[in-house]
């Protein structure tokens, strides 16, 4: 048997690696069960196991996986990887013991990425991370077959569960790596060194955990530190913070608006919620790129897909094509109908100091005697700069609204922030749920209003997207 190698069941239905290479790849024990059977996926999550999966039992400040074995099992788990030997397991369920299963978890993805030689492209950033990752996948999805990181799986669990999945018709891994303290992007590649590493920007989200926004920067740059040898390193000419990083990377290539930029945007031109256009300029020519999604932040990750794909050989002309098509996932400057014939603008996956100055500046771009209403909730994960950053929130709301509600723990701060910016105490006011918002907001609602709608993930504003939406 070759180890790394997908392999098709009797059935004729694809499975992953086996319990022989887990044993391989982590160097643990096999103490029960068969020694060679297929799995289908990982998880460390028991209540997302699927029969045939292996899953990996964590210790985390929180809950120790080993409790959750026996869950695993009962929902099919063809194997376990684990610290402690569970008392009683069925001989259909191959156990692996290892010393420390975080580590385990780590040198069983960097075996299966050994296995499989293809290109790793990572993408980081304090905004952007998912947008830009699934503007690549669609670009490098018109000729060769890619394999992304779902969702937000971008963390030490999320990448193995995408390494894992790896067959071998895949011809790209593109992956998201997140971090909320130093050290951890470290890990990441670790197990998945990157072909490319793209830097989007550097800004105050997680600064919280980190302490500052050079320690953010410290902690970005690790991507490009963990690059393969050959390694192409993509960075944001506009942020200089991401520039820098160019020190550290044998070879690098520069996007953004800048002159200087390698592959840049010109001849920019806004359509408001109708998308944007510029000329891309790059080194192998010219072309016209028209997106659908509004916004000159998605302009900026659209340039980062573009010096992303000249690296697998895509013309200017196809990149175009490409992104042509792209539109936003689920709560990512989605735009919907809403209730009244209001157009809602669904920006509410998560928030930060930046995404919600460029969600704003969206909102700016509504039509001519359009009602520009915002509802905003608390960005978290700011440390020491969650007044200032709230306070400056207050007064970027009073240039972009008419209508201002805020909730959350800040909510009183940003208000005050905005009508100290010249907003009325009628236009501009805090809210204490998602039901008070939606009553202040049902009067407004009419084919002329648009509203934003946007906060940090924990503040769970979907709730009124949901609310708003047309039935």
């Amino acid at each position: 048997m070759t180890l790394g190698r997908r392999r098709a069941t009797t059935n004729n239905v694809l499975m992953g690696p086996g319990v022989d290479e887990v044993i391989a790849y982590t160097g643990g024990t096999l103490v029960g069960g068969p020694p060679d059977q297929p799995l289908a996926h990982l998880y460390t999550d028991s209540r997302e196991v699927t029969p045939g999966d292996l899953f990996v039992a964590l210790k985390g400040e929180a809950q120790d996986g080993h409790a959750f074995i026996g869950q695993a099992i009962e929902r099919g788990a063809g194997a376990i990887l684990c610290e402690v030997v569970p008392a009683a397991a069925p001989a259909t369920v191959s156990v692996v013991r290892v010393p420390d299963s975080r580590r385990a978890l780590v040198d069983l993805t960097r075996g299966i990425v050994d296995a499989h030689p293809v290109p790793i492209v990572g993408i980081t950033g304090s905004a952007g991370k998912t947008t830009t990752k699934e503007m690549v996948a669609q670009v490098l999805g018109r000729r060769l077959r890619v394999r992304k990181s779902e969702g937000n799986l971008n963390t030490y669990t999320g990448i193995p569960m995408t390494v894992f999945d790896l067959d071998d018709a895949d011809r790209v891994l593109v992956l998201e790596y997140a971090m909320s303290r130093a050290g951890e992007i470290h890990e990441l590649t670790s197990m998945a060194p990157p072909s490319i590493a793209a830097v989007l920007n550097v800004g105050i989200a997680h600064v919280g955990y980190l302490g500052s926004i050079e320690a953010v920067a410290a902690a970005k740059r690790e991507l490009v530190e963990g690059l393969r040898p050959d390694g192409l390193a993509v960075l944001n000419a506009d942020d200089a913070n991401v520039l820098k990083m160019a020190a550290v990377a044998r070879r690098s290539r520069t996007f953004g608006f800048s002159k200087q930029a390698e592959v840049r945007a010109e001849q920019v031109r806004l359509h408001g919620l109708d998308g944007s256009s510029f000329r891309l300029k790059t080194a192998r020519g010219d072309a016209d790129v028209f997106l659908r999604v509004p916004g000159q932040h998605l302009i900026s990750n659209a340039l980062a897909t573009a010096a992303i794909a000249l690296e697998f050989d895509f013309d200017p002309r196809a990149i175009a094509s490409a992104l042509r098509g792209f539109q936003t996932g689920a709560h990512r400057m989605s735009l919907l109908a809403g209730r009244g014939g209001a157009r809602l603008i669904d920006d509410t996956y998560n928030a930060s100091p930046g995404s919600m100055r460029a969600a704003l500046s969206v909102l700016r771009t509504a039509p001519s005697g359009a009602v520009r209403v915002a509802v905003l909730g608390d960005m978290l994960e700011l440390g020491d700069h969650a007044d200032q950053a709230h306070d400056e929130l207050g007064r970027m709301a009073a240039q972009s609204t008419d209508h201002l509600f805020v909730l959350g723990a800040y909510a009183n701060r940003v208000v005050g922030a905005a009508r100290g910016a010249g907003m009325t105490p009628e236009r501009a006011s805090a809210v204490s749920g998602v039901d008070v918002a939606l009553t202040r907001l049902e009067p407004l609602l009419s084919t002329d209003t648009v509203v934003l709608i946007k906060g940090s993930r924990g503040m769970r504003l979907e709730r009124l997207v949901e609310a708003l939406e047309q039935p």
